[in-house]
């Protein structure tokens, strides 16, 4: 009889593990169709400082897993990147390709409010941001940024 409930237990278990599974693929999936398009920054916040130096002329285009960086309307930068999405804040690793910082990955976070993106990176080399706050002591990059219409 034991055996039975053991067996039984275990059978309930597999069930639950598997269908967690398949409901962060379906949430990776939706926040992956979220992502999608064109983007641009409405504020930076660099080491603690609101600064706008930069953020006007560039944007960015998401399309599947990749990133293409945009600036005076010409690409000037390329990245892939992963996600995360079984625990909150989500988790997101940008790695560059081509140019000065070929390979390098950024881990951030990041989450969705109303109609903005909101993103986290460390200072590059530091680890991955634990909060949506950026200070001069923690040398986050915050950016919030708003879906461009097509």
């Amino acid at each position: 009889m034991r055996l039975i409930c053991l067996f039984v237990a275990a059978g309930l278990l597999a069930t639950a593990a598997l269908s967690m599974d398949a409901d962060e693929s379906q949430l990776e999936t939706m926040v992956l169709q979220k992502l999608q398009g064109n983007w641009k920054a409405e504020k930076w916040i660099i080491h603690g400082k609101d600064t706008s130096e930069g953020r006007d002329n560039r944007s960015y285009r998401i399309e599947n897993r990749k990133i293409v960086f945009v600036a005076d309307d010409e690409e000037v930068g390329h990245a892939t990147f992963e996600i995360d999405v079984s625990d909150k804040p989500y988790k997101i690793d940008v790695t560059y390709v081509g140019g000065p910082r070929d390979g390098q990955t950024l881990p951030g976070i990041f989450r969705f409010d109303d109609e903005h993106f909101i993103n986290c990176f460390p200072y590059p080399g530091d680890p991955r941001p634990t909060s949506f706050e950026s200070t001069a002591a923690n040398r986050y990059f915050l950016s919030i940024d708003r879906k461009k219409a097509d």
